[in-house]
């Protein structure tokens, strides 16, 4: 069932690779896609298995404090960008969100932005490669022996490379058909995963919501005291402003007009409180079921005690999900590479586009080889989601929302806003992190842009910078 699942995957990639002769298309397409296939891609990408894993241990192990920043976190997210997206006019064109940053502040801003984006992606795709490893191991009882684990590491590096093979060679195109192939396998299964964990602890819906009710850790009451209220709220507001990724933005300038991104983004806060909610249900239903667990022991119990064939369900969904994560970011690092940090070091007028979509495929076979290392490094899929947090939100967030506001400045001010961003933030895992317990990837963000203003204010600039009026078709 997997193994097919992988070989349907990969002939989807390839037969939308078909005919890919310019980065532009590699990256964004032709713009001629329909919304719902936008929305689709969006949400695949957006949810991936290392978010699936994640997300289900620690409704588990946090209860009530998770469920507040979990379910309603992605959906809120997508919403606030939907007014945003009136004014992304003057960037349709464009390829990335570094190349954005680049036309409000200049080159340097823009290589920063990039090497930001490529840490960011490749940390996303080594939670993905743990999901795909986990995936595998449902399908593989290992007794110990040292042929059934050469077997488990050959199929892990198969499926890894099935996803690096039409990301190479597809560009977006192949990525988004393949992301919404992966789309509807996950959103069909992880109900129907729901719906068997509430069958099998024989209790009614009012039975366990009573049960929750009595846990404390599912009672508002231990949410409400000064420290974890601040750590709700900190989380939860470096979660939204998580939501412009590399390759958020993307899907964004894959969109025929703002307008079209703009119902993108509708569409998609209401499908993502659908699938938050039925993630959020299987956590909820296995501590009824089983509420002594430990984190390491919650998925081993799940794969223990169900059906071979939803056994076979959850590791296809769990390689949906991580794959169409991984292919997007995948992408996302190529076109960083061969777009932003060529066009940054030298102007790229001259260099032949095949030479470009060489370079492309050329980097997500590196990065993809990258991140399959960093998993034998770190396996912690909570750890590596708050350092992806500390490595882009402080710095790359402010700057490209005051950009799409109408700031323009100079490099210069660009580039003190993101270092005092990196500074705010390695002084804040250093000291204020292990007394406080809470992230500091939002403030630290805030203090990027203000650090922006002032510096755009206080030192002299260029002409022509300062604040621009709306484009036309957002007035």
């Amino acid at each position: 069932m997997v193994i097919g699942f992988l070989l349907l995957t990969l002939v989807v990639g390839l037969y939308y690779s078909r005919k890919v002769k310019t980065l532009r298309e590699y990256a964004v397409g032709n713009k001629d896609f329909a919304t719902a296939t936008l929305v689709a891609t969006m949400l695949a990408t957006n949810f991936g298995g290392g978010g699936l894993l994640r997300n289900v241990e620690q409704t588990y192990a946090k209860g009530l404090f998770w469920i507040l920043f979990g379910l309603f976190s992605s959906a809120i997210g997508f919403w606030l960008l939907t007014p945003l997206m009136l004014r992304m006019g003057p960037f349709m064109q464009h390829l990335s969100l570094a190349e954005s940053i680049g036309n409000a502040y200049g080159r340097l801003p823009r290589l920063v932005t990039a090497l930001v984006s490529i840490i960011r992606s490749t940390l996303a795709v080594a939670m993905q490669i743990i999901a795909i490893t986990t995936a595998i191991e449902v399908c593989i009882n290992l007794s110990g022996s040292e042929n059934e684990k050469m077997l488990q590491a050959s199929i892990t590096v198969l499926a890894t490379l099935i996803l690096i093979l039409y990301s190479m060679f597809g560009g977006i195109r192949s990525v988004t058909f393949t992301d919404v192939l992966q789309f509807i396998t996950f959103t069909a299964i992880i109900p129907l995963v729901a719906w068997f964990l509430f069958k099998s602890t024989n209790k009614s819906m009012v039975a366990v919501a009573s049960i929750l009710q009595k846990e404390p850790r599912f009672q508002l009451s231990t949410c409400l005291h000064a420290g974890k209220l601040l750590a709700i709220i900190a989380l939860f507001l470096t979660s939204l402003a998580s939501n412009i990724t590399p390759t958020t933005i993307q899907r964004i300038y894959m969109a025929s007009s703002p307008m079209q991104a703009r119902k993108l983004f509708v569409y998609a806060g209401f499908f993502s409180l659908i699938i938050t909610g039925s993630i959020t249900l299987i956590a909820l239903l296995l501590f009824v079921k089983a509420p002594t667990l430990s984190v390491a022991e919650i998925w081993p119990h799940i794969f223990t005690n169900i059906p071979s064939i939803f056994k076979g369900l959850v590791a296809i969904s769990l390689l949906a999900m991580a794959m169409s994560t991984a292919d997007s970011k995948l992408n996302t690092c190529a076109v960083l590479v061969s777009h932003d940090i060529v066009g940054s070091i030298q102007a790229t007028k001259g260099i032949a586009d095949k030479h470009k979509l060489g370079l492309a495929r050329l980097t997500v076979l590196t990065m993809g080889i990258h991140a399959m290392l960093l998993v034998f490094q770190r396996r912690d899929l909570l750890s590596l989601l708050m350092f992806g947090f500390d490595v882009s939100v402080p710095i790359i967030t402010a700057p490209f929302l005051l950009a799409v506001y109408g700031f323009r400045s100079s490099s210069r001010t660009a580039l003190i806003g993101m270092a005092t961003g990196i500074l705010a933030i390695f002084a804040w895992n250093r000291w204020i992190q292990p007394m406080a317990g809470i992230n500091g990837a939002f403030p630290c963000m805030l203090a990027n842009g203000l650090a922006m203003l002032l510096a755009h204010y206080l030192l002299p600039q260029p002409a022509g910078t300062g604040w621009v009026a709306p484009d036309k078709m957002y007035q």
